[in-house]
């Protein structure tokens, strides 16, 4: 295979992702209100272009399947064939085995993917009988899709598609050049003189606009992450016999495309788990005074510095007191623990569930911890609300990006380490004193707060001793405070995260490194996996 040909192959296969999202997203749309309108359209154009890129790259199966249900999409549109559920139902699995047609075409299998002449012959039957015993006609005139056709090719000078690979290749870099200008500027201003000086400011400057723009090139729009979550719906929602609806909002809100691609699980266990346990059968809505359809609301947002991805449901909430319940029968917690902690907090524990028997939804209690731990490992947090009776909603609050951190510096001994900025509540100063008495006590009084306190040097164990004067930093974490004993505050920094070699592996209150100004290395900490280790263990 020629390398010309091959990149002709690479972008058929590319843009069929494409279109065969949208093909499915319009099928999602004809199926709940069907009609021959924008939606219609858009599944015409999404089959037709298929079928001509296939014809390039000489995708023979993929071509003549596309062709036979164009044909019978062209009958809709002349008003020879209604556009009803069914026929939508039919388009679905027209779409699925279009997916597995390009995927067989791609590995070069020679096998057609089962069912093949089944729904070919579906397609056909679902003609007039006179229609589908006639001969093929000639491929009609299509004055609409040509005028997409033109379109899209107009929109297409635009768009340069660039290789993902190459893409993180090129931000390493520049994540490189911010750490190697940082260096610069340190070193100019310690030797440099005043020309120097203005000029390694104004390289500075540039390259920090540089990583502003390189750092975009990593955001997509949150949509395309939904728009996947629209079939799960629609399947899982037959195959449980309940009416449900989902609708989005915020599509065009944007985060890093690592972070969408690692949020798509922790999402489908959210909205399995409203399904099974939220959204109640339409019998039992009505009798509620709800409406039979439930809904399920997916809804993105930027608030001070972050992602806020939200999954609302209008079904039955959750039940505190079963919460309880469940978690004391499991060995979770024992009985008048929670006493000042929210009981909702219980269902990301490993081995929790409602559900006295497993079904194909949840019940294993396998998918809320990893919701939970997926989200922090991302530098996230997750909140629930319930009410009974109206319905749950989780709220996914993330980063904006994860090649870089607001993060707060701190130093124990002769290290450096960098905190999550958005899980620092507060600094005091720890004098000697006051250090005694958190020695004997384990926790010190805070404007009348017990402040359990934990010592990072018994973690890190540096070599120097601890200076007579040092600091609390005082952080949140699941609804509690606990501080954190420190030898010195540096102050707020925006560091560029770096990934850590196998040395670290199985270090796991670390999450990674950056390279500060001066050249030396400060740690990431990890504070939910530092705190889950070591926050039952005071000073």
């Amino acid at each position: 295979m020629t390398s010309e040909l091959a990149e002709i192959r690479e972008a058929f296969a590319l843009e069929s992702v494409e279109m065969l999202a949208e093909m499915e997203s319009a099928l999602l749309s004809l199926e709940t209100t069907p009609a021959v309108g924008d939606d219609f359209n858009r599944l015409f154009r999404a089959v037709h272009t298929i079928k001509g890129s296939a014809s390039i790259v000489a995708a023979d199966q993929v071509e003549a399947f596309c062709h036979a249900l164009e044909h019978l999409l062209v009958k809709v549109r002349e008003n020879e064939l209604p556009l009803t559920k069914e026929l939508c139902a039919l388009c679905l699995q027209c779409h699925d085995h279009l997916r597995k047609l390009i995927a067989a075409f791609e590995s070069a299998e020679p096998e057609l993917p089962p069912r093949h002449d089944q729904l070919l012959t579906m397609i056909t039957q679902w003609q007039p009988p006179a229609i589908a015993e006639a001969a093929a006609p000639a491929e009609p005139d299509l004055p609409q899709t040509d005028e997409s056709s033109t379109e899209e090719s107009a929109a297409s000078q635009k768009v340069v598609r660039v290789d993902a690979q190459k893409l993180d290749q090129l931000i390493n870099l520049v994540v490189e050049l911010v750490t190697a200008s940082s260096e610069l500027e340190s070193h100019v201003k310690q030797t440099g003189d005043n020309a120097s000086l203005e000029s390694a400011a104004a390289v500075s400057l540039l390259v920090k606009k540089i990583q502003e723009r390189a750092m975009v090139f990593r955001m997509v729009p949150v949509g395309d992450l939904f728009r996947r979550f629209q079939r799960l719906v629609h399947d899982l929602s037959s195959s449980s016999g309940k009416k449900i609806q989902l609708t989005t909002a915020g599509a065009e809100t944007e985060l890093d495309k690592v972070m969408a691609e690692r949020l798509r699980e922790p999402l489908v266990h959210l909205i399995r788990n409203a399904i099974d346990h939220g959204i109640e059968p339409p019998a039992e809505r009505q009798a509620a005074g709800k409406p039979a359809t439930g809904m399920i609301r997916m809804n993105a947002f930027q608030e001070a510095g972050s992602i806020v991805i939200e999954v609302r449901d209008d079904g039955r909430g959750i039940c505190r007191e079963r919460v309880l319940q469940r978690a004391v029968e499991r060995g979770l917690i024992r009985p008048l623990e929670m006493v000042d902690r929210d009981p909702l907090a219980l269902i990301f524990e490993p081995g929790f569930s409602t559900t006295e028997e497993a079904t194909l939804l949840s019940g294993r209690g396998v998918g809320m911890d990893v919701v939970k731990r997926t989200i922090e490992e991302l530098r996230g947090k997750i909140d629930v609300t319930s009410s009974e009776g109206q319905g749950a909603c989780f709220q996914l609050r993330l980063p904006l990006s994860l090649a870089l951190i607001d993060g707060f510096m701190i130093a124990v001994g002769d290290d450096s380490y960098i905190l999550p900025m958005d899980l620092v509540d507060e600094t005091i100063d720890l004098p000697a004193e006051a250090a005694a008495e958190l020695l004997l006590r384990g926790y010190l009084n805070i404007r009348g707060e017990a402040l359990p306190c934990l010592d990072l040097r018994d973690i890190v164990e540096p070599a120097v001793p601890a200076p007579l004067s040092r600091f609390i930093v005082v952080v949140k974490q699941d609804g509690r405070r606990i501080g954190l004993v420190v030898d010195l505050l540096v102050g707020e920094v925006k560091a560029v995260i770096k990934p850590l070699g196998r040395i670290y592996r199985d270090a796991r209150i670390i999450s990674g490194a950056t390279i500060l100004g001066d050249g030396t290395i400060a740690l990431i900490l990890d504070l939910p996996e530092l705190l889950r280790l070591h926050g039952s263990q005071p000073s």
